[in-house]
């Protein structure tokens, strides 16, 4: 594995891609990472990623129960990736993938509300230190939070009560533990409208460079679409391109009237389609309404169409390249699940687009796409040099046209959700699997496969690992994921197996690379 880039060797990375890119009109040849010139205005770059959206929901990939017209027409107008995957589905452990670029046991970010390693250098830093502006916009979840000092270690009552006094002292001294503060814990973002995390969708409180809670004036994602909008307006005429992130936390539970954008539920059909791998009786187990949950996709299509109405009648459109997607998906009662962390389809599967006028023609891929990829794609699209530690694979050049890179299978897991896992050991969200073109290959921990004909059977439901139905395939993907697994310092342990990677505040001491 290559040695982390040091701020110098990066900085001078950076001036030296700044110097190609503004001689592009002099013959300069093309970047040695992509195959592709830099280019010679470097773009704005507005990244959404929406919190438990899947993407069979979506209209342009046939989702039945909510019209998404203006998704639709980004996807219409863009690159849309079919085989984008959240291959740790989970909150805290996507954003860790997506800031680093790299795999969950080399970040120590395998369950969520733990604090990030400040040693990692992140997307956020590589483009403040090639000259961008950087914004960070909505639910942040790459902190402990409220729930510091709240684990892992509870297994004897000397343990809890040691745990419960820190806490109390914690949160007397921390009244506002959402609040994110500027430094190495926002990764290189220096604007900032954000939280840790909370689930106050109507009027929603966040914090900018001090613990004094705002409070946003309408629904969580109508007003952090504002404040992009403010954000873009106010650097539009500025020498210097952006690039910010949008988290909106809807349509991620709860989902209730309580927590539902006004007049959108209206646009639901009061009977829903399911899709044919949904369990009778596990649509009765569903908490709350799942017609809220498309009212909130359809409320956060409309705000992406209100900033893409901005970007176009601004001007800004034709040097930005606008990204869509999603944290991971949601169950929604499909093989009688609920929530994500599972490696089903409906939890894995995500909508990626990319769309930047005149830069990118419109195209389908179906290259399997990953958290880890979008740092290094991201990075050479901008003439960014890509930090040496990402792990992920350049997809700038399929945006372009030209042919994927080599990837027959990638690694996907799920290590647990939450401390008392770790120290119980009674857990049922542990797995890990591969993903190939065509196959789903899982394996439980507690020694259970699963493989999947994701073409033949693309709702999953006929396990060709049992009765030996397709043992070559099934050879193949098992020695694929004891690759995978080597690669990524994985040894497919139980969750109690990573209890002694964090302190009892959720700091990292350690990853499966060794002491941080």
């Amino acid at each position: 594995m290559s040695h982390r880039t040091s701020r110098r060797d990066f900085l001078g990375q950076s001036a030296a891609g700044l110097l190609s890119a503004s001689l592009l009109g002099c013959g300069t040849r093309p970047d040695r990472a992509t195959g592709l010139t830099p280019p010679a205005r470097r773009p704005n770059i507005v990244f959404i990623f929406d919190d438990q959206l899947r993407a069979c929901d979506v209209g342009y990939n046939g989702g039945k129960n909510v019209a998404t017209p203006h998704l639709d027409r980004l996807a219409s107008e863009g690159v849309v990736f079919t085989n984008a995957l959240s291959t740790c589905p989970l909150c805290t452990p996507y954003r860790g993938m997506l800031m680093t670029g790299r795999h969950p046991t080399h970040t120590g970010i395998v369950i969520n509300w733990v604090e990030s390693n400040p040693a990692e250098y992140c997307i956020a830093e590589a483009f403040r230190d090639a000259g961008y502006d950087t914004g960070f916009i909505g639910k942040w979840h790459l902190a402990a939070g409220e729930r510091k000092h709240d684990g892992p270690h509870l297994m004897t009552e000397a343990d809890r009560q040691r745990r419960n006094r820190a806490r109390r002292a914690y949160l007397e001294q921390n009244p506002e533990p959402e609040f994110v503060p500027p430094g190495p814990a926002r990764q290189g973002f220096d604007y900032w409208a954000a939280f840790n995390f909370h689930v106050a969708f109507q009027r929603p409180f966040y914090y900018r460079d001090t613990p004094e809670r705002l409070i946003m004036p309408r629904y969580e994602t109508d007003a952090e679409i504002d404040l992009a909008i403010d954000y873009m307006r106010a650097r539009q005429s500025g020498d210097r391109p952006f690039f910010l992130m949008i988290a909106p936390h809807p349509p991620h539970p709860p989902w209730n009237l309580a927590h539902t954008p006004e007049g959108y539920l209206e646009r639901i059909p009061e009977t829903l389609s399911w899709r044919p791998n949904v369990r009778p009786e596990a649509v009765e187990k569903i908490a709350g309404d799942p017609r809220c949950y498309y009212a909130m996709i359809a409320n956060f299509d409309d705000a992406v169409g209100r900033l893409v109405a901005f970007l176009d009648q601004s001007g800004l459109a034709e040097n930005t390249l606008l990204v869509i997607t999603a944290d991971h998906g949601e169950m929604l009662a499909s093989h009688g699940r609920h929530n994500k962390m599972v490696p089903y389809e409906e939890s894995v599967g995500i909508p990626l687009i990319f769309r930047w006028p005149g830069a990118l023609h419109p195209a389908r891929s179906d290259a399997l796409h990953t958290p880890i990829d979008h740092m290094p794609t991201l990075c050479a699209l901008a003439g960014v040099p890509i930090p040496g530690r990402a792990e992920g694979l350049d997809f700038s050049g399929v945006l372009r046209g030209a042919r994927p890179p080599r990837r027959d299978s990638v690694l996907m897991m799920n290590y647990s959700s939450h401390w008392d896992y770790f120290d119980t050991g009674t857990n049922w969200t542990e797995w890990r699997g591969v993903r190939t073109p065509t196959h789903t290959y899982v394996r439980w921990l507690g020694g259970r496969e699963e493989l999947y004909h994701h073409l033949d059977d693309p709702y999953q439901l006929r396990n060709l690992a049992e009765n030996g139905q397709d043992l070559p395939t099934l050879s193949r993907l098992r020695r694929l994921l004891a690759d995978h697994l080597a690669e990524a310092h994985d040894p497919l342990l139980p969750g109690t197996a990573y209890a002694d990677w964090y302190d009892d505040a959720r700091n990292l001491l350690r990853t499966a690379l060794g002491p941080v």
